[in-house]
This record gives structure tokens, sequence and C-alpha cells, in this order.
């Protein structure tokens, strides 16, 4: 946590926390909210909600961190139950808790743009810069590799749970069709 020197939002404080994340995850974040760091959270958003309820009291022994290059800088939203003049701390957990918030966020967003193509194969590459465009991502020689592989697990995931949806449908209309014909059978 920092102060930060300048006025914002009547509803953030003038307090930061620091969340490291992977660059495309970096850049989508903050091009999903403020465009500019640090990022102002749209009041309401579950991520603002969340630092919310995280926010507690600094530990005496506590030093505030400077902002690391991979981290990216996160207004703590002003709150009258939870002033951030007092309570301006964010625990490991509790970090861990918005990034796992985030990292769900963009791939919700990622499969909700690329789902669609199925078997996209060489297409794949150019409809991934185009999300990437789209989401003000920067290519940085990882970003692509990266959003391409969280992609492909979405996808056999899905398609790990369609499979399993067919076989138990499979499997149910097996059972009716047998319990139909022992009725049939014995009546």
């Amino acid at each position: 946590l920092y102060r930060f020197p300048t006025k914002l939002l009547y509803s953030m404080s003038d307090y930061l926390v620091y969340i490291k994340m992977p660059s495309y995850l970096r850049q989508w974040f903050v091009h999903r909210h403020s465009g500019s760091e640090p990022v102002v959270l749209r009041q309401g958003s579950i991520e603002s909600k969340l630092i919310k309820l995280a926010q507690s009291r600094q530990p005496d022994d506590f030093f505030p961190p400077l902002q690391k290059e991979d981290e990216v800088a996160i207004c703590i939203p002003y709150s009258k139950a939870r002033d951030p003049r007092t309570y301006n701390y964010i625990s490991p957990t509790g970090k861990k808790a918005l990034l796992d918030n985030i990292k769900n966020a963009f791939a919700v967003d990622c499969w909700n743009f690329l789902h669609d193509f199925g078997h996209i194969g060489q297409q794949q590459k150019e409809l991934i810069y185009l999300y990437m465009e789209q989401r003000g991502i920067k290519e940085d020689g990882t970003c692509w590799d990266s959003i391409a592989k969280a992609y492909q697990r979405l996808r056999k995931n899905y398609l790990s749970n369609e499979s399993r949806k067919r076989t138990r449908q499979q499997q149910t209309e097996k059972s009716q069709a047998e319990s139909q014909e022992f009725v049939e059978h014995n009546c």
C-alpha cells in the first residue's frame, strides 16, 4: 500500500494496493477499468467490493512497499464503513483472492470472445491478436502465447464437460428405455 498524492474520483481514496500479475492480465485489467494506472475501479464492481471486504488495519510492523515492475497499482475504494485512512492494508490472502477474481473475469471475457469459433486452426492466431487489440493488450513476446494457452485450457474443460454431459444423458436414456421395457414386459 502506498499513499497516492493526487485527487481521484470521489469514490476512491488516495491509498493503493499492489497486485503482481502477468503482463497480459495486467494490461487487460488496466484497460477494463480506468485505462491508466493507478487503476480506479468502477464503483460497485466485484473487484471494488472484494477490496472493501479485504481491508483491515495496517499491522504495526508493516512498512508500505514500493510498486514493482510486474505489479499493478489499484486505488483502494473509499467507504464510510472502512475508511482507507485507517483500513488501508490488504493481506496476502486478500490479494490472492483479488487476483483469482481478476483471472476468472479474464477467462470469462476471453471465452465469450473466442468460443464461437470452435476449431479455428490458423485463424486462431489472428483472432487472438484481434482480442488483444480490442482489450488493450500489447504483445511483449509472451502475451499471445499466454492467452492462447489460457483459451486452450478453457476449451479443453468445455469439451470434457460436454462429453461427460452426453455420456450421462446416454446412460439416463438407456436406463429409462430398460425401465420402460421391464414395465412393458411385466404388465
